[in-house]
């Protein structure tokens, strides 16, 4: 690599390892230049080039992205950085409305600076009450607002200034809908041979926890009964089942739309409502985290994991505890996922689905 044509416009994660060769090339030619082997990270992300979609007026979403395309030449010759490299503004629940920017001035002259704010593209996955999200996000105008604790800042070579941003988050946009919001805090030094710095910000409006985890567009979790012969779906309408650990176990089939921080199918005694453990289905066991999974897998057909239960369970959560052979008897089975951004309280903190009472003989 020998020119920075050869990188400029291009996306930060596919070409990290040319944009160094090509720092090093231009760093090589020009050593009296502000540029340090340290700054490269934060260099490069403030002075990427945002850029916009096609035929639109609004710049393309922060969530899309990112901090924007590589820009070699203004990571060289800024005098500028700005920290935290992004703001996590996260959900209407968590909201972190209240920012801090560090502005720090590493040319050699002091330096007035400008703040302002523009504005990206939201995106709506969930447009139609859905629980697997869009494949092409709804583009739609929810912009959060922007204000500085001071809108010009004045800095010495060396120094840095810290201003406060108080983030309000948009008035458009249903929360119900979970549109995810994002934009750009961008610092202007009034000199004109270098680059503004920027620093992208994503929101979600609406409570993540919210979001649906398990895929029931589709219908899951799904139950059907596991015999030798392998899995056959429940009697359509619903008869009864002689269930059995041995020929006629539960099986149940789950799709993730989501991610959940802990993803469990838990069994009670039905008589008591005592828990009992984690489903262990050979060599898996139903606890953990997943996330949201490929929408069709190598046969171009909905994916989904199965959990075929034989009375094995794991009494605790700990998984270096040894799974107990439960016998025959009446049991409660639930698939309960975690909800995002909560303590994992059961119930309160999943999302849960009652697949109903077993009587199951050994």
């Amino acid at each position: 690599m020998t020119s920075l044509a050869g990188v400029a416009g291009l996306p930060l994660a596919s070409v990290e390892h040319r944009a160094g060769e090509a720092l090093l090339a231009a760093y090589k030619k020009n050593p009296k230049n502000t540029f340090t082997w340290a700054k490269a990270p934060s260099s490069v992300n403030n002075t990427a080039t945002i850029s916009k979609n096609f035929n639109s007026k609004t710049y393309a979403s922060a969530a899309k992205q990112g901090a924007g395309l590589i820009n070699v030449w203004n990571a060289l010759t800024t005098t500028t950085h700005a920290s935290p490299d992004r703001f996590d503004l996260l959900d209407s629940d968590n909201f972190r409305g209240v920012q801090k920017i560090t502005i720090k001035n590493i040319g050699k002259k002091t330096e007035t600076y400008t703040l302002s704010h523009v504005v990206a593209d939201a995106l709506n996955s969930y447009t139609k009450k859905n629980a697997w999200p869009h494949p092409n996000p709804v583009i739609e105008a929810d912009y959060a607002t922007v204000k500085f604790s001071a809108n010009k800042v004045k800095i010495p070579a060396g120094k840095s200034v810290k201003v406060t941003i108080t983030f309000t988050e948009p008035k458009a946009g249903n929360a119900d809908q979970f549109p995810i919001y994002s934009g750009y805090v961008v610092a202007t030094p009034s000199r004109e041979d270098s680059p503004a710095v920027h620093v992208p910000y994503i929101g979600l409006k609406g409570k993540v926890r919210n979001v649906p985890i398990m895929d029931t567009d589709l219908g899951f979790p799904v139950l059907a009964v596991q015999k030798e012969g392998g899995t056959e779906e429940l009697p359509t309408p619903p008869g009864k089942v002689n269930w059995s650990f041995k020929n006629a176990a539960p099986a149940i089939f789950v799709r993730f739309a989501s991610h959940t921080p802990n993803f469990t199918i838990r069994v009670h005694d039905a008589k008591t409502s005592k828990f009992l453990g984690y489903v262990v289905s050979g060599s898996n066991i139903a606890l953990g985290q997943n996330g949201r999974m490929v929408n069709l897998d190598d046969e171009k057909k909905p994916s989904a994991n199965k959990y075929d239960w034989h009375g094995l369970v794991l009494p605790t959560e700990d998984l270096s505890t040894k799974p107990v052979q439960l016998g025959a008897g009446s049991y409660k089975i639930y698939v309960a996922s975690q909800r995002k951004l909560t303590k994992g309280a059961y119930p309160g903190d999943f999302e849960v689905f009652d697949l109903g009472t077993f009587d199951i003989a050994a």
